[in-house]
């Protein structure tokens, strides 16, 4: 009876077995944990969006019911949101046109280092216009050598 196995070596091999199985189905279990743990998240943000988007069906339903039973009251909140709508628009071309400046400014001519604006350059004023002109003088009566155009003295 040599070929006869120890209880010993078949409690181990029995004991390994149970391991591996244990390890298996931790495993699997983990697996599950995680797969339940994803789905319970991606409920929780389905149900989140849902009840938002209720919510603000809810809100815009009551807003027009408060419309129906004051039409004043809907008129002037109305009229706040066009107000709110100017403002904005206003703003923006205000920040729109001080950006605009801003660039012009920094983006201007190189040549003036004073930081102000250029001038033209002023003419040199002329002392006396009459004297600068250059005049051709008429010989004697105006007539010159031609007897034809010679008046009558």
């Amino acid at each position: 009876m040599a070929f006869r196995k120890s209880k010993a070596t078949k409690a181990t091999k029995a004991k390994e077995a149970v391991t591996d199985q244990v390890t298996d189905r931790s495993d699997d279990l983990m697996a599950a944990l995680e797969a339940a743990r994803e789905a319970i998240t991606r409920a929780t943000n389905a149900a989140s969006r849902k009840g938002a988007e209720l919510g603000a069906q809810l809100g815009e339903e009551a807003s027009k019911a408060a419309d129906k039973l004051m039409p004043e009251r809907a008129r002037q909140r109305r009229r706040e949101a066009a107000r709110r709508r100017i403002r904005r628009l206003a703003a923006g071309a205000a920040g729109v046109g001080a950006l605009a400046l801003v660039l012009s400014r920094l983006s201007g001519p190189k040549t003036d280092k004073t930081g102000g604006w250029e001038r033209a350059p002023e003419p040199t004023p002329v002392a006396d216009p009459a004297a600068s002109a250059e005049v051709t003088p008429l010989h004697g009566n105006g007539a010159g050598t031609d007897p034809a155009r010679t008046p009558p003295s």
